[in-house]
């Protein structure tokens, strides 16, 4: 869906938090530019054709039009998102932003394919965004431009979009792709569906369905279920202490052996494998925060 945004007439930007599940938390894109700051939850981050977990402190930015979300299965949360968005374009109009905008332009080439910004230069940012979401309008321009700034010069970062999706998606993304988006969110939230439960849901066809979809994502319809049903079975394997059978179901699986045969085909290594693994590189990590 395209997400409506009025930004403030007194701001140059839209600020505010959101609790989970929201109305407007869906498989959306706008014209404006995104900040998401998520401080405690985990779940899923779907942007563009990118699907990974995320974890408490995720902090990332969307160009314009760049199709997102962030689902956690089963959570209720008051206030989980942190979101500020803003009108880029309006902001560097003329192609020369105002001197203390011109992060804006550094940004600019990344932004179509999603930033997802790491370690402690998340956690300093993400601080930010909670201080300017309190902030009264003078002292939070002040912030927004850092904010800015601080995305632009981070280091730690990874780009989430591939370049064949960005370079795809505005031509292919007009209404007759409604159905692929819808597709796209049934996935997101109850990946066993299989594409002719999804074709009925959204009301397609199913071989109309098959070729917007590889058409608009790059991917077929069963390779990106896959990738969701693995993604999702790596996090729970990771973050829980579920049976693997059940993390097999919970994950979008029909049985155990065809788990555990694609499970090694796309991580190299089985799922207890990838549980013990995921449990040394917890401890590990927990001693060096001891030690530091």
């Amino acid at each position: 869906m395209r997400e409506s945004i009025t930004i403030p007439e007194d701001r140059s930007y839209l600020i505010r938090r959101d609790d989970y599940p929201h109305p407007l938390c869906t498989w959306n894109y706008h014209p404006e530019w995104e900040i998401h700051f998520i401080p405690e939850a985990r779940g899923y981050a779907y942007v563009g054709d990118y699907i990974g977990s995320f974890e408490p402190g995720h902090l990332s930015l969307c160009g314009s039009n760049l199709p997102h979300n962030w689902v956690s299965p089963g959570l209720h949360a008051p206030g989980r998102d942190y979101v500020l968005q803003f009108d880029a374009a309006a902001l560097m109009a003329g192609g020369v932003p105002l001197a203390e905008l011109r992060s804006l332009q550094t940004l600019l080439p990344l932004s179509g394919r999603g930033i997802e910004i790491m370690g402690s230069e998340a956690a300093e940012i993400g601080a930010l965004i909670v201080s300017l979401s309190q902030a009264q309008r003078a002292r939070g321009l002040g912030i927004f431009v850092e904010i800015l700034e601080r995305f632009a010069a981070a280091q730690d970062y990874r780009l989430l979009a591939s370049p064949g999706f960005v370079s795809s998606y505005a031509a292919l993304a007009s209404g007759r792709h409604s159905n692929v988006n819808n597709a796209i969110q049934v996935l997101q939230l109850a990946p066993s569906v299989t594409m002719y439960e999804a074709a009925e849901m959204v009301g397609a066809k199913p071989s109309t369905l098959s070729r917007s979809f590889k058409a608009l994502t790059g991917m077929t319809f069963s390779s990106y279920q896959r990738a969701i049903r693995i993604s999702r079975a790596r996090s729970l394997l990771a973050e829980t202490t579920m049976r693997i059978i059940d993390v097999c179901f919970e994950a979008g699986f029909s049985n155990l052996s065809n788990f555990n045969r694609i499970f090694l085909k796309e991580t190299g290594m089985t799922p207890r494998d990838y549980r013990n693994i995921s449990r040394i590189r917890t401890i590990s990590r927990l001693a060096e925060d001891e030690d530091s």
